[in-house]
């Protein structure tokens, strides 16, 4: 019971100061970082303002570090990130973060005849914790598209599974015209998203996932789609392969989410 009500308070602390800053809180995902130590980097997204970060991928230990080092700078650690193959899942993971009100990011690389099952027995372990696992679509993985994703949702059949839209994948893989109609599928199911700027028509990495100040996709339309669906949940900024200061692109991102928020 202290486990929880510790998660419980410390999550209303966040949302709070949330709504005093009066914009949709920002998280980074961790490949935007590796610009300083773990203390350096969590006061650097401090002082820019993001709420913390998300799809970390590390040991037991060190996600339990990353927990409480950001936890001092009022930061969040609010997903990891995990493919359905890993055989055993490392429990010992979801319960580092689980206080935190983290969540599981999962792809699936390979389908195979006991992913359905193996979904499902994350979700359990996640639900034991008070979690939820949001499904990964990842072009060139077997689940790749928000579609597929919807369609294992269905298979499993357990109310901790949803689906993380991410923005440069669904450029990658799916048709930019389907944006409003593949948010409003997922549904309450949609539990967490992920932006970056991006070129309508880019092909490759490069022009999919650059600073929220470049590229010529209307991320706005994005944002006005999730508010229309009234998206409550977190969204994070993908820097996967963006070249150039990673300091210096966190400084512009957020300062293009303000406008963007206005």
């Amino acid at each position: 019971m202290k486990f929880l009500r510790h998660a419980i308070l410390f999550s209303l602390a966040i949302m709070c100061a949330n709504v005093a800053d009066g914009s949709p809180e920002l998280y980074v995902l961790q490949n935007g970082l590796g610009f300083g130590t773990m203390e350096d980097e969590a006061k650097e997204l401090s002082s820019l303002g993001y709420a913390g970060v998300s799809q970390v991928s590390a040991t037991p230990e060190k996600l339990r570090e990353m927990v409480e080092t950001y936890r001092e700078e009022g930061l969040r650690v609010r997903s990891i990130y995990m493919d359905v193959g890993d055989v055993p899942v490392d429990i010992r993971k979801l319960e580092a973060v689980a206080a935190s009100g983290a969540m599981v990011e999962l792809t699936v690389k390979k389908m195979e005849p006991v992913t359905v099952e193996a979904v499902r027995g994350i979700c359990e372990a996640a639900e034991r914790l008070g979690m939820h696992v949001a499904l990964y679509p990842h072009h060139g993985y077997a689940v790749a598209t928000m579609p597929q994703a919807m369609d294992l949702i269905a298979k499993v059949n357990h109310p901790h599974l949803g689906v993380m839209f991410n923005l440069c994948h669904f450029l990658q893989g799916e048709k930019p015209a389907d944006l409003g109609k593949v948010i409003k599928e997922a549904g309450d199911r949609l539990f967490a998203v992920s932006v970056s700027g991006a070129d309508e028509g880019g092909k490759d990495w490069g022009a999919l996932i650059k600073p929220l100040d470049q590229g010529d996709f209307p991320l706005e339309q994005l944002l006005e789609i999730l508010e229309k669906e009234d998206f409550q949940g977190p969204i994070s900024l993908q820097c996967y392969g963006v070249p150039g200061d990673k300091r210096k692109n966190l400084e512009r991102s957020i300062a293009a989410w303000k406008k963007l928020s206005e």
